[in-house]
């Protein structure tokens, strides 16, 4: 399924950023995948992989600008832990956010639920507006019959 639905909309999204090289791996045979690409693998029998993401001080500003934007719930479970365990690292993370003006999933669902809820008609607020644009035009056209007498 991966190849048939997922995959196309992979390349749709990413372009020419994504090439593939399709082989078939046989017994014995070892593998390396380059950090960074972007790599599927169908297993056509028992086999062993190790794999490993890593990330550490000097790639973390390219790993936190990647994660942040693509695993957003994650960025912000780890963000947390950041704080917690690695302040320095934390520190980092937040200069980057700042300086690309990024807002973390978390942060942008407020925003957002304050926009909804500031555009919510109140009642008293709608009520108020009415009778001011009534007394307003009462007290143009009385006005205007002033002036006509």
């Amino acid at each position: 399924m991966y190849f048939k639905n997922i995959f196309p909309k992979i390349k749709e999204k990413y372009g020419d950023a994504v090439n593939e090289i399709v082989f078939l791996q046989k017994p014995g045979e070892t593998v390396f995948i380059p950090g960074g690409w972007w790599h599927v693998v169908v297993n056509l029998d028992d086999t062993i992989a190790i794999t490993q993401n890593y990330c550490n001080s000097v790639n973390f500003e390219k790993v936190w600008r990647s994660v942040r934007k693509e695993r957003k719930k994650m960025a912000v479970k780890l963000l947390k832990r950041l704080r917690e365990y690695y302040p320095e690292i934390y520190k980092v993370a937040t200069y980057l956010n700042e300086a690309d003006n990024f807002l973390m999933y978390d942060q942008e669902k407020l925003l957002n639920k304050k926009r909804i809820t500031d555009y919510e008609p109140n009642e008293d607020k709608v009520n108020m507006k009415s009778s001011n644009v009534r007394s307003s035009s009462s007290s143009s056209s009385s006005s205007s019959s002033d002036e006509d007498s």
